[in-house]
């Protein structure tokens, strides 16, 4: 499974020998501030995508690659159990 961010939305995709699913899903991520997230990995989205673009001079200065890494460094939070369900 691999995700890719761009702009307001998500885009999943699944593929195995057999078969190659895509699915999107608008969130509007790139937008949302603190109060408006929804659940704790968005407010964990929203924070990570908040310290990077304050701090551009340490990666990714250009939108699209700051969400990408936003998009990572959340999903791998929730694998590792630090973002739990609400």
């Amino acid at each position: 499974m691999r995700k890719i961010r761009k702009g307001r939305a998500v885009k999943t995709i699944i593929h195995d020998a057999f078969q190659h699913c895509v699915f999107s899903e608008i969130d509007n991520l790139d937008t949302k501030s603190f109060d408006q997230a929804e659940n704790n990995y968005e407010k964990t989205f929203v924070t990570i995508r908040k310290v990077l673009e304050e701090n551009e001079q340490f990666c990714c200065d250009d939108e699209t690659d700051r969400l990408s890494l936003t998009q990572v460094i959340t999903d791998s939070l929730k694998q590792k159990f630090t973002i739990r369900k609400d």
